[in-house]
């Protein structure tokens, strides 16, 4: 093919933007690594059209968006339950798929879950900062979200061969509430006490509207009497901050690079995809782990990334089976 490909952003949603797995190493100089608020399903997604899991795709949040292909390429888009239309025909997610010059690839609101993962074999191709072509959307730095009118180009591929794959049912991440996030006490749960850190285990909060790409806010029963604000301190994705109005922030990955709250607990990292896939309004649950479990439970993770399998034969969309399919996926109780 001469010249790079594109791809053309119609309708941005409500929040898209181009992620990678961010700006790691950073957090000294005061720079957050923003990337993929799911790092699951962005690798899952890079992996199913051929790419480095760090190469560059995108982020879509809650009601969708709406791409169009200026050349043929392979696609893939995972993360949130939602719909997937290429050229007005229903096509699987989870799945590499093949898209011609012209055709439209909408990605639907969800049924459950929050963001979308949508790769391009080769990857988006833009300049990076700082080692990383992620978006801090808050940053303030001139990287900003996508919006309609937007083109994109497009690396070459690694092959011009497509071959059609797909993930296990059971590796696809399950994201129906009540949303179960496994996590270890934090660093001040000595000074919180042993009784507001229980109460943490046995609330069950809900999605808050206020959540972004820095943290998950949770809202429900106040869990308050614990410790009050102390030193600033380092903090990373996965830490639960707990403010002082008793309402827990799981911290994710646009998160800042140093904290005041004491930190409760860390929800473990095999599940922060889970914490970036809620909703407001989802049920949310603390479980105690510990480092073991964490351990074991990241280790799973990265099999089931490697659980990707050739798709014998062509197969038509089915819905009832595609629900089916994510009724049996693994999640975070597992």
């Amino acid at each position: 093919m001469n010249g790079p490909r594109r791809l053309l952003v119609r309708d941005a949603g409500l929040l898209s933007s181009v992620q990678d797995l961010g700006r790691l190493g950073l957090g000294a100089l005061g720079v957050s690594p923003s990337g993929a608020a799911d790092w699951f399903s962005a690798r899952a997604a890079n992996r199913l059209v051929g790419n480095a899991d760090g190469c560059a795709l995108i982020e879509t949040t809650m009601n969708g968006a709406t791409f169009e292909a200026a050349d043929p390429m392979t696609i893939a888009v995972t993360g949130a339950d939602a719909p997937l239309w290429i050229g007005g025909k229903r096509k699987h997610s989870w799945r590499s798929l093949s898209v011609e010059a012209g055709d439209r690839i909408a990605i639907g609101p969800p049924a459950s879950g929050l963001r979308s993962y949508l790769a391009v074999a080769g990857g988006i191709d833009i300049s990076e900062v700082l080692g990383s072509a992620a978006t801090d959307v808050g940053g303030g730095f001139g990287g900003r979200r996508l919006a309609a009118g937007d083109s994109l180009f497009v690396r070459a591929a690694s092959s011009e061969a497509f071959s059609e794959s797909e993930y296990e049912p059971g590796a696809i991440l399950a994201l129906r509430p009540p949303v179960r996030l496994r996590a270890l006490t934090g660093p001040d749960a000595s000074r919180i006490g042993s009784t507001v850190i229980d109460e943490l285990f046995a609330t069950a909060f809900r999605g808050s509207a206020r959540s972004s790409r820095q943290g998950l806010r949770l809202e429900g029963s106040a869990v308050t009497g614990g410790a009050s604000d102390s030193i600033s301190a380092g903090v990373c994705a996965g830490c639960v901050q707990l403010p002082g109005d008793g309402s827990p922030i799981v911290l994710l990955a646009e998160h800042q690079t140093t904290g005041g709250y004491p930190i409760a607990l860390c929800v473990i990292t095999a599940d922060i995809p889970l914490a970036a896939q809620v909703r407001p309004g989802d049920e949310v649950r603390f479980e105690r782990a510990d480092r073991t479990g964490a351990r074991d439970a990241l280790n799973a993770a990265a099999s089931r990334l490697r659980a990707v399998r050739a798709v014998a034969s062509a197969v038509t969309y089915d819905p009832d089976a595609a629900r089916l399919g994510r009724g049996f996926a693994e999640g975070a109780s597992s």
